[in-house]
């Protein structure tokens, strides 16, 4: 019995010398994606940013919105200095399959401290949030750049101009989507495609950022075989992402 019990008193040890172990790993797994993030971060390149990302989260941030966002981070905190040694922590867990961590804490910079958490997924980052009260609420000020938005209204108006409804509508925000339901879609589409013809060109033309209501107004010149119009899609940020709220394909308002 002794024998036994002396057995089990070594498997106890075992499984708590294996649980610190998870515990150290955990924590220096955390530490290490905090670390790499936030030097991504102060690099002033969207993209290295963005490498961390599972694709859940690239689909919900658009990098020059991001970029407007790490510009805010420098300026007001200025430069990385790491990780707090004491207020720091991290948990790691297995859900349906998936490695799930969890890392929170304070981080150094130059001009104060941000309060971090990370979330991952098998390694890569599917949640981030980053508050400090040196980062005024607002610090959007309109996107680093409209390229992406150009590309993406004339994406969507080839689609509507195309007879691609549910191309068209994946596109849409869902409160435009709620607006305007597919069936709906559909009609309009199948309507304007059939009475414009093949779509020839569609150029950018002009664009306007209204800060109040964080919308930008893209303007294009568009020629079909039947038809030549100014088309107008609009697209309001929320979050770090520009999503397409409203459209008018004869160009009127």
């Amino acid at each position: 019995m002794k024998k036994v019990l002396m057995v089990l008193g070594v498997l106890f040890l075992v499984v708590i010398v294996g649980f610190v172990a998870i515990l150290i790993w955990a924590g220096a797994s955390g530490g290490k994606v905090q670390d790499q993030f936030f030097t991504a971060v102060s690099s002033g390149e969207p993209t290295q940013v963005t490498a961390l990302f599972a694709p859940a989260l690239k689909d919900e941030v658009d990098e020059p919105v991001l970029s407007q966002w790490m510009a805010a981070v420098k300026a007001n905190l200025g430069a990385y200095k790491g990780l707090s040694k004491t207020e720091f922590d991290t948990s790691s867990k297995y859900e349906n399959g998936v490695s799930v961590t969890q890392s929170s804490g304070k981080v150094n910079f130059e001009k104060g401290q941000a309060q971090s958490e990370l979330v991952l997924h098998d390694g890569k980052i599917v949640k981030f949030h980053v508050t400090s009260d040196k980062i005024p609420n607002i610090w959007f000020t309109g996107p680093a750049g409209t390229q992406l938005y150009q590309e993406r209204g004339k994406v969507f108006l080839t689609d509507f101009l195309s007879n691609r409804p549910q191309e068209a509508f994946a596109m849409m925000h869902p409160a435009l989507q709620q607006k305007m339901p597919l069936e709906q879609l559909t009609a309009l589409v199948k309507t304007n495609s059939e009475k414009a013809g093949k779509v020839q060109s569609i150029v950018f033309k002009s664009e306007s950022y209204d800060p109040v209501e964080d919308i930008l107004k893209i303007t294009y010149t568009l020629e079909c075989e039947n038809a030549r119009a100014t088309p107008i899609v609009k697209f309001q940020f929320a979050g770090l992402k520009g999503h397409l709220i409203a459209f008018d394909i004869a160009g009127k308002g």
